[in-house]
């Protein structure tokens, strides 16, 4: 039975990595590890706000997650934020800080995290971990964002490692609640059934389209890793891995 799953499973993952762009995938059952497959794991391709899992992980590693940070102290963003809803009076916890930056991926609460536990500890930390393939060279400010934050490099093998961490490793569990209580989902989570449990962080920039998550049912669990990245323009990637993951869950249901 096993066998003719992964075959499946492959044969479903390399018709979707066959698709214009660069594409890689990987899956892995939490029940049977042994049910795993994966596409062009080892593509470097920009992990844009994917990452902001791992700067969680550091941040856990390294800081007292009780301190605050006052709002009008924050650095201040041309672009829509949570944090503009607070009075500048407020003060914020760094523990509900790395909450924004996972659940909404607001980027002046990831800059907050970053200044406090510095990219050095968080490369650190990847290395650490074993997550050889991935690095944060640029933050998350007003100029990184768009083509410098391409800089930051990530692969689907490590991003199955980085899944792996945070649903085994307690002090992250956390973080894996905040990620299932992601409020993008309109990729992996967007066809699977409200029983699922899906923990999971996406990453856009032009042309790319991430997902990441550990998937939990009733009927299944298992980590999924989709990256796309030199996506035809204006192709709106999110229905295709909402498909992908549907097809998944079905033959891992079943």
């Amino acid at each position: 039975m096993s066998a003719s799953i992964i075959d499946r499973l492959n044969h479903i993952c390399r018709i979707f990595a066959g698709r214009s762009g660069q594409i890689a995938l990987a899956m892995q059952s939490k029940i049977e590890p042994d049910i795993a497959v994966s596409v062009n794991s080892q593509l470097s391709v920009p992990s844009a706000s994917v990452v902001k899992a791992a700067i969680a992980c550091a941040a856990a590693d390294h800081l007292d997650l009780t301190e605050t940070r006052s709002v009008r102290d924050l650095e201040e963003t041309f672009y829509c934020s949570i944090l503009q809803a607070f009075d500048p009076s407020d003060r914020i916890s760094l523990k509900a800080l790395i909450g924004l930056m996972i659940i909404v991926s607001d980027n002046p609460a990831t800059t907050a995290i970053l200044d406090a536990v510095g990219l050095d500890k968080v490369n650190a930390w990847l290395s650490e971990k074993g997550l050889n393939d991935t690095n944060l060279a640029v933050g998350f400010s007003d100029d990184a964002l768009g083509a410098p934050l391409r800089a930051n490099r990530t692969t689907a093998r490590d991003c199955l490692r980085l899944l792996r961490l945070i649903d085994t490793v307690p002090d992250y569990g956390f973080i894996k609640h905040m990620l299932a209580n992601n409020l993008r989902n309109e990729r992996i989570p967007k066809r699977l059934p409200d029983a699922a449990s899906i923990a999971h962080k996406t990453g856009s920039l032009n042309g790319l389209c991430h997902d990441i998550a550990i998937i939990e049912s009733p009927d299944a669990a298992y980590y999924l890793v989709v990256l796309a990245d030199e996506l035809p323009e204006d192709e709106d990637f999110q229905p295709e891995i909402a498909r992908l993951s549907a097809e998944i869950y079905d033959l891992m249901s079943g």
